[in-house]
């Protein structure tokens, strides 16, 4: 049904590819071609004009790197550019049989270099190793057995299997890297036309076995003739020798001899299978994903971890089944992807703190001021309002110290955070765009979790058969954020397997004979909803929370989010949302700096998370009286909304020293545990049946309860300018400070003057101080 083109002197026609010579079908010129890749080795320029890969095969000759890698845009240049001699009309094909036999042409590219290096010499000199000693043993065998057969008159001529091979004298691996404009194929896209093929897909790290030996060179010992017999090993699996080859046995007293295996003198790589899972985007409707089979070798082994987004580049090969598999698959094989390049779709936050490009962006961004605010509005900008609930989903991805104590103890640095609220208030898309913004992290649902896949599963290795743990959603968040949507539909037995992840950030297994603990350090973001759907205002916080204080204990923040009909709050809120589905962006306020992308706030995280403040001792007697007073608050209230434990003494702690961390500070301040106190102050009284929208108490009630809160606990008179704004913080401006001195002057609260300098400075009278003294 196909036509074929074929071009002759009267100028180009085509006939059906029935009616095609088979000599038209004309196979590639391997050595020819090996020619070309050499030239390409040890010619190729940059655009500064230095050789490239003389210069790496300088580096492997030198021992100080064991990685060839090709870069297909450079050979595509290179035969662009190049007039190549002894080429014929076959040049043009070379970068097509490269992308479609990536495999024949590994070896080719390392038969090339191989011939490359017997040209360099070290400019290194080097120790010899082990590898060198058995290479020379060898060598030294060989030539006294074909000088001894010489000396007897014996025609000795050794076939391919006693040949030393070059893949067991080679100390470097070839990878290849696709053209930049090869885009990523999606998983169903890679079909039975790409076996062979180079493709790159993308997908998400489900499973990764442990790293084992894998054997490509077996050498076997023969005893009768003292020589050593090589065999490759091209696959997973093969056969071994047992006997001399014909070649050999004719130098032999007698029949042949048994051969013995070397394990020292083999050859191995490092291996490890990996699994990858299609992402969710590309899966059609009504399918489920799709998984592929991923084989890292040598150096590319580690390089990924289950639940990273990852992009792959490798060679599509079938496999086919073995022992009674094979039996029962007939004719069927299966595939695997052998992996040539590994990159990782989101960097991690040690990985972006090492950019130096963001150094300068992030002086930009602090010279500009007022960071805090601006780094909470880059958080989902799409959805309007939450203002504090936006500054503390910014401190729970930032983060607090995790401390390591000389016995052993440890005290966790992750701030866990619980969005509980009425339908409809953006509860699910806040966690998702946590999600996106995190380097590592899992979105999981309550009804759709149980507690096995919440911690661990015990299942059976596909490649060795042995019994191993498969971790769970938090296992695979480790260091990461666990998303938890629905929390409140979980059913009980599976939710009491997070109580001692929130805590101790481990997870402890018996199963199957297998007895560990797995490390959980997880940032556990939830969202519930009430008990019966909606906040019911005539019940109690405890009636419409409907969670045992053992698990509410453990969130460092728990927040309500009421819908409340208000009528200038609705019409903002509609006006926005009409704003974004026209633009599609979210409109930018007037008078403040613009959001940041997603890159530039996980660069700044990633920039603050090398922090590590501590809390100095002159804060110590301010932060126990602080949870003092809230511990005596709680015992006073006839229907408490939280639970005031020792742990909320350390979440203060965590929450302030997230704050330091983004102002890149060494130490917390006062401002940092007075913006933490407020932020769980925000927190209890949205749970209250009287929490309303932002905006009920005026900004000069708010400044005075600040000072007159600070002076009651600190037992403080007076307050200069710089003490007085380091209690505002960046929360209220100039003119409302000036105006709250001002009107609770004028009814004698305390009395204003002005410093050396002149700034304004108050002191209490005696009569309204907010503390009594003995």
């Amino acid at each position: 049904g196909g036509w074929c083109i074929r071009t002759s002197r009267l100028g180009p026609f085509r006939l059906p590819f029935s009616f095609v010579p088979l000599s038209w079908y004309i196979m590639p010129d391997y050595a020819l071609e090996k020619e070309t890749l050499t030239h390409f080795l040890q010619n190729y320029q940059d655009e500064d004009g230095t050789k490239k890969y003389q210069e790496k095969l300088q580096s492997i000759s030198n021992r100080e790197e064991n990685i060839l890698s090709i870069e297909l845009d450079d050979l595509q240049m290179h035969l662009s550019e190049q007039a190549l001699p002894g080429l014929g009309d076959g040049e043009k094909d070379l970068l097509h049989n490269v992308e479609t036999n990536t495999k024949q042409y590994l070896k080719l590219f390392a038969e090339a270099a191989d011939d490359c290096l017997g040209q360099i010499e070290p400019s290194v000199p080097h120790v010899p190793d082990v590898y060198d000693v058995l290479l020379q043993q060898r060598m030294k065998g060989i030539n006294q057995a074909e000088a001894q057969a010489a000396s007897d008159g014996i025609a000795r001529n050794l076939d391919s299997t006693h040949m030393l091979p070059p893949a067991l004298m080679r100390r470097y691996e070839v990878i290849m890297t696709p053209r930049s404009l090869a885009k990523p194929l999606r998983m169903r896209q890679v079909q039975a036309s790409s076996i062979g093929s180079l493709v790159t897909v993308r997908g998400i790290v489900t499973n990764a076995t442990d790293v084992k030996p894998m054997l490509t060179v077996a050498t076997y010992l023969d005893a009768a003739s003292g020589l050593e017999v090589y065999q490759e090993v091209t696959g997973r699996t093969f056969v071994p020798l047992q006997q001399a080859p014909q070649a050999a046995a004719g130098l032999q007293a007698a029949g042949r001899a048994d051969l013995v295996m070397q394990t020292r003198g083999s050859r191995f790589v490092k291996f490890q299978e990996v699994r990858i899972q299609e992402l969710a985007h590309e899966v059609p409707q009504g399918a489920t994903p799709r998984t592929m089979v991923i084989h890292l070798t040598g150096e590319l082994t580690r390089s990924v971890k289950p639940g990273d987004p990852v992009t792959l580049s490798g060679v599509y090969l079938p496999e086919p089944f073995t022992g009674f598999r094979a039996a029962k698959a007939g004719l069927l094989t299966s595939t695997f992807l052998l992996a040539q390049r590994v990159h990782l779709d989101k960097q991690s936050y040690e990985a972006l703190s090492h950019d130096a490009m963001h150094e300068d962006a992030i002086q930009e961004l602090m010279d500009e001021g007022d960071l805090y605010s601006r780094l909470a509005r880059s958080i989902a900008p799409e959805i309007w309002g939450h203002e504090d609930v936006k500054k503390a989903l910014l401190l729970v991805l930032v983060g607090g110290v995790t401390k390591e104590m000389d016995d052993g103890m440890r005290l966790r640095g992750d701030i866990h955070a619980c969005l509980m609220g009425d339908p409809g208030v953006a509860k699910s898309q806040l966690l998702r765009y946590v999600c996106n913004i995190s380097p590592r992290a899992v979105h999981t649902t309550g009804k759709g979790s149980s507690g096995v896949g919440l911690t661990a599963a015990v299942t059976k290795d596909p490649t060795t058969g042995e019994m191993m743990l498969e971790g769970g959603a938090l296992v695979l968040a480790d260091k990461g954020i666990c998303a938890i949507d629905e929390f409140d539909k979980m059913e009980e037995a599976d939710r009491t397997a997070i109580h001692e992840v929130m805590e101790q950030q481990t997870v402890s297994i018996a199963k199957a004979g297998i007895t560990t603990t797995l490390n959980t350090r997880t940032t556990v973001l939830a969202a519930a909803n009430p008990a019966w759907g909606r906040y019911d205002t005539r019940r109690s916080p405890s009636e419409n929370i409907a969670l045992p204080a053992a698990l509410l204990s453990r969130f460092d923040l728990l927040w309500l989010i009421l819908d409340r009909a208000d009528d200038t709050m609705d019409r903002a809120l509609a006006s926005h949302v009409m704003s974004v589905h026209k633009h599609g962006r979210a409109p930018r306020a007037e008078g403040l700096a613009g959001t940041l992308s997603a890159d530039q706030l996980r660069a700044y995280i990633a920039h603050a998370k090398q922090r590590n403040p501590f809390v100095p001792d002159s804060l110590t007697e301010y932060v126990a009286a602080v949870y003092a007073e809230m511990r005596a608050e709680e015992t006073q209230t006839e229907q408490p909304h939280s639970y005031t434990t020792a742990r909320t003494l350390l979440s203060i702690l965590r929450l302030s020293q997230a704050l330091a961390r983004l102002r890149l500070a060494d130490s917390v301040s006062q401002p940092d545990v007075d913006e933490a106190l407020r932020l769980m102050r925000m927190s209890k009284i949205s749970l209250s049946d009287e929490a309303g929208g932002p905006g009920q108490v005026d900004a000069i009630s708010a400044i005075y309860s600040r000072i007159r809160d600070d002076a009651q606990r600190r037992r403080k008179d007076t307050y200069g300018w710089a003490d007085l704004t380091a209690l505002t913080g960046q929360d209220f401006s100039h003119e409302e400070l000036r105006a709250c001195l001002k009107e609770y002057a004028d009814i004698n609260i305390w009395q204003v003057e002005k410093s050396a300098a002149g700034e304004d400075t108050i002191a209490f009278y005696e009569s309204a101080r907010p503390y009594t003294t003995d």
